[in-house]
């Protein structure tokens, strides 16, 4: 009993200090676009909810895709709706199928990104196939604590050798719990 008493002591603290966070993420606008309809047959981008946000994207090629480049952009908007960037990031787009990035926030993002999708594990991205990203839920706990609340864009900027084929935009923000 009495070492029964002294583990919870022991962890209930350390429990305590995972709790989730008192935010949500919610999502303004989810825009995209084909911008080379050579490679892109079609690109359907759907805002299912906003606050707590979840999202649904299809889309086909017209060529097999073997290696492409994303171009992510974050932005804070501030008060005065000016921008201050946050970070760019070019990531290669092959490496990320294949979780390359798997012990960073994007590839926490990607993890639960392939279990609602079927997108392929590593390039080449074949055409005529429908690939589905269904109900993807932006869940706090996944970003960083005790975030500011703010409203910020994402902009992804899908490449094949430097030649942007498709646009994704988002905007949203964080908001806190009262």
């Amino acid at each position: 009993m009495l070492a029964r008493l002294s583990f919870f002591l022991i962890f209930l603290p350390l429990q305590l200090g995972l709790a989730k966070n008192n935010y949500d993420i919610a999502i303004k606008t989810l825009g995209c676009q084909i911008i080379a309809k050579a490679y892109v047959n079609s690109l359907e981008c759907l805002l299912v909810r906003q606050r707590t946000a979840v999202v649904a994207v299809k889309f086909s090629l017209n060529q097999t895709i073997e290696h492409f480049d994303v171009l992510a952009t974050f932005d804070l908007i501030k008060k005065d709706k000016s921008r201050m960037n946050i970070a760019d990031i070019k990531i290669d787009g092959c490496k990320y199928l294949g979780s390359m990035y798997q012990n960073n926030i994007v590839g926490k993002l990607f993890k639960r990104l392939k279990s609602v999708s079927n997108l392929p594990d590593s390039c080449p991205v074949s055409k005529g196939k429908l690939y589905e990203i269904r109900n993807y839920t932006f869940i706090s706990d996944e970003f960083p604590p005790g975030a500011p609340q703010a409203k910020w864009q994402v902009r992804l900027k899908l490449l094949k050798r430097s030649e942007l084929v498709a646009d994704i935009s988002i905007e949203g923000a964080v908001v806190y719990n009262t």
